[in-house]
């Protein structure tokens, strides 16, 4: 799920191959076919209104532009990409790849391989790689989703399992800011396990994340403190979130819903 307008929004389905353009009613305005070989991990919109699509099948990500086209704008062969983010003020495209000889079943089971995070410039010159924290010390298992916020501040899910991860701060040289796991006070009474599912930056540049255990959306500050729970649907857990450039949160849930929390 990706937006860049109040009042559109760009909806991949992996049930009917095809992503969608949607407005706040829910009526699609524009369709784009998709190739199953693409085998889809992510979407994103530039701040010129193209799309991005990170296509794990074929190593690339591809910028769908305005008059139609497709084109293969990144490859990363032989790394696969897993998630692909843009930041709507420099234009600067990120996208976070793991070892392409690393299957989906062993991404969480083996820590050999290379899981990265890189910079490129908008016609997809790579400028900066981001992997370890210090002295040959990885930052990444999965980074599963990025998001850049208005003052370079880059934040990744990095799941450790498929129901466990953390959120990695960085700033915009790629250094640690801080690793955050989890809020034991907001955790469902069944589970002390943190699996960030989504997340965006407000216009504090705090961090908002989506977290699929207690059904939330949660807000964490700029030094990795929780300061409370925005959100909580319990039928229809939170499973992505996005800003709109007039500050209001999309959350995508499940069935298909998405709810709009408006800005203060």
């Amino acid at each position: 799920m990706q937006n860049r307008n109040v009042d559109r929004l760009w909806i991949f389905s992996n049930t009917a191959k095809k992503i969608y353009q949607t407005n706040v009613l829910g009526e699609t305005l524009h369709s784009i076919d998709v190739d199953p070989e693409w085998q889809i991990a992510g979407i994103c919109v530039t701040r010129e209104e193209e799309l991005l699509v990170c296509c794990k099948g074929d190593r690339t990500i591809k910028k769908c532009t305005k008059s139609g086209s497709v084109i293969d704008l990144i490859n990363l062969a032989p790394l696969k990409p897993i998630s692909v983010c843009t930041s709507w003020s420099t234009g600067e495209i990120l996208v976070g790849a793991i070892d392409g000889s690393i299957s989906d079943e062993d991404a969480f089971a083996t820590s050999t391989g290379r899981r990265v995070v890189f910079k490129y410039t908008q016609s997809g010159e790579k400028t900066v790689e981001i992997q370890f924290e210090s002295l040959g010390v990885p930052l990444f298992t999965v980074p599963w989703k990025i998001q850049v916020g208005t003052n370079g501040d880059i934040a990744v899910c990095n799941m450790k399992s498929e129901k466990e991860g953390e959120i990695i701060l960085l700033d915009k040289y790629g250094r640690l800011k801080f690793r955050y796991r989890g809020n034991e006070s907001n955790m469902d009474e069944k589970t002390t396990k943190f699996c960030p599912v989504g997340l965006c930056f407000d216009d504090k540049s705090n961090v908002v994340v989506s977290e699929a255990h207690s059904y939330s959306v949660q807000l964490i500050d700029t030094e990795g403190k929780f300061l409370g729970t925005l959100y909580r649907n319990r039928r229809y857990p939170p499973t992505d979130i996005v800003r709109g450039c007039n500050g209001d949160l999309m959350v995508g849930c499940s069935q298909g819903k998405v709810h709009i929390l408006k800005s203060n």
